[in-house]
């Protein structure tokens, strides 16, 4: 599936859940027994998350015992009684208004947890957002409620903090987004168990409509709708996710209008506001054009971080891009250069806090992946990769990721992968190759969709400078001699060129292309 399609197909999924949210107030002011908002909260999460577990039969391990319980108190133990209690005390225009304000928390809490610098434009979206909602959903019968506008506020602010750490910490290897939601809903809801009991006590009575209103939310406005939005979150710059949550009012608005509301033209002009502003946020801001393959003009500067810049690829992908007066990020162990566009960072590969601190703090437009150990290290560098990819998914930005050729499919023979085909892989170097073929599944079944891998031909070594080359993508590029080769300085020559002109393809190949 093309990236932007992909990408669409996850908006839309993600979508479902705020969307599914929007049903809360009128299932809480029709179908649910008043006064209870702690047993609404209890019978919405804790039974889903159960549910959940039984279902994925997976348990929190180490580290993430405490981190799926503050999750779980932000997006369900604190946010839910809240949200009960500001639809109870509130008009739903007021409620929604205030949660409506979600975008602009999360913008402003990514800056010292993510380390992402939220633009003017997406601030504007946010403003834009909030005011779309107020036009739409409040009226003259608005009244503040000081302990529901407290109750509103604080909902949206945990909810808030729990998708930027949602988004910080990202999932334990294995688990997923049904995973996460079980544990959330589970620890959540077992934090609201004894409140809910003591406090409030069982409603006096459940008839059959509170049976299906807690049936809905638990389903389809807890499960479900959890793990779309986990799996979104992952998947999503923080920018376009947080917006979603907009479709709630707007989702009740219809529903509102569906049972007889009229929709004045002051509120039909505040509903296209806010899904300008929700829609808007999902692309991606409007970028300078860049050159073509093997046109002229100057591509518009960009800052790359290079992760293993003293390396064979590493040096000459530093150099060229340099050299084409890009702002270069040299990440390395012990990184040296002495050009004026080269900022050398000393990182070490295996400790991720500091690769993680390293890409958030360099407010770079792409990194490039070009670490390789000798012997080789599977394991290392499949860690490596997980790492890279996880920060760029926070920061929202491109990873290109220089493999192997072993990855590729042999020409003729397009079922043999290269690091299976003996003509190409010797059986000294096929655990190298075998290595690579492991980095590309690393990268296909990483939530972050915005990478590409970019396989050498059979042979790399140093050599001249000739910026001439073909370019392939899942077979191996071969000559009418039957030779695959490539300079260094020309595989960096195709590196860069794929930073300045993206292409649409994930896996991309090139060799050496002979003068005609």
């Amino acid at each position: 599936m093309p990236a932007y399609a992909d990408r669409a197909a996850t908006v839309l999924l993600t979508a479902l859940a705020p969307a599914a949210w929007g049903t809360t107030y009128v299932v809480t002011t029709a179908l649910l027994p008043p006064g209870h908002p702690l047993f609404a909260g209890l019978m919405r999460a804790l039974p889903a998350g159960l549910l959940g577990l039984v279902l994925t039969r997976a348990l929190p391990q180490g580290a993430w015992w405490w981190k799926a319980g503050v999750l779980g108190a932000l997006n369900i133990g604190v946010l839910f009684p809240l949200l009960f209690l500001a639809a109870e005390r509130l008009p739903g225009g007021v409620a929604a208004t205030l949660g409506a304000t979600q975008p602009l928390l999360v913008a402003a809490l990514a800056v010292p947890v993510l380390q992402d610098r939220p633009t003017v434009r997406r601030w504007a979206w946010g403003v834009l957002g909030v005011a779309g909602v107020g036009l739409v959903v409040l009226g003259p019968q608005a009244r503040l409620d000081a302990v529901g506008v407290l109750a509103g506020l604080g909902g949206t602010a945990a909810m808030a903090t729990g998708v930027v750490l949602t988004k910080r910490w990202g999932r334990p290897p294995g688990a997923g987004p049904l995973t996460l939601a079980a544990w959330q809903l589970t620890a959540g809801g077992l934090l609201l168990l004894l409140p809910a009991l003591t406090v409030e006590g069982l409603p006096p009575r459940i008839d059959a409509g509170a049976a299906v209103g807690y049936l809905w939310l638990g389903s389809m406005g807890g499960l479900i709708a959890y793990t779309l939005w986990f799996r979104g979150i992952a998947r999503l710059p923080v920018g376009a996710s947080a917006p979603l949550v907009l479709l709630s009012p707007l989702v009740a608005t219809v529903i509102g209008t569906l049972r007889g509301e009229s929709l004045s033209p002051l509120r039909t002009a505040g509903f296209a506001l806010a899904l300008t502003a929700m829609l808007a946020a999902q692309l991606d801001p409007p970028k300078k054009p860049t050159k073509t393959r093997g046109s002229t003009p100057m591509s518009p500067r960009l800052t790359i971080a290079v992760l293993g810049a003293t390396g064979m690829v590493g040096g000459r992908v530093t150099a060229e891009a340099a050299a084409r007066g890009h702002q270069v990020l040299a990440l390395s162990r012990k990184p040296t250069s002495e050009h004026p566009c080269v900022t050398p960072v000393p990182v070490d590969a295996n400790d991720p806090d500091a690769v993680h601190r390293a890409l958030a703090g360099s407010g770079a437009d792409a990194a490039v992946l070009t670490v390789r150990t000798h012997p080789v290290d599977e394991d290392f560098l499949l860690a490596t990769t997980r790492t890279v990819l996880d920060a760029a998914a926070r920061l929202g930005i491109r990873v290109l990721v220089i493999g192997g050729a072993g990855a590729l499919r042999s020409p003729g023979a397009p079922d043999v992968l290269v690091a299976d085909n003996p003509v190409y892989v010797p059986a000294q170097w096929q655990p190298v190759a075998a290595a690579g073929v492991a980095q590309l599944r690393t990268c296909r079944t990483h939530p972050h969709t915005d990478w590409v891998y970019l396989s050498p031909p059979a042979v790399l070594e140093p050599g001249p400078r000739t910026a001439r080359y073909r370019r392939g993508t899942t077979t191996l590029l071969t000559a009418p001699d039957g030779r695959s080769w490539i300079s260094a300085e020309d595989l960096a020559v195709a590196a860069v060129d794929e930073l300045e002109t993206p292409g649409r393809d994930h896996h991309i190949t090139v060799a050496h292309a002979a003068e005609a």
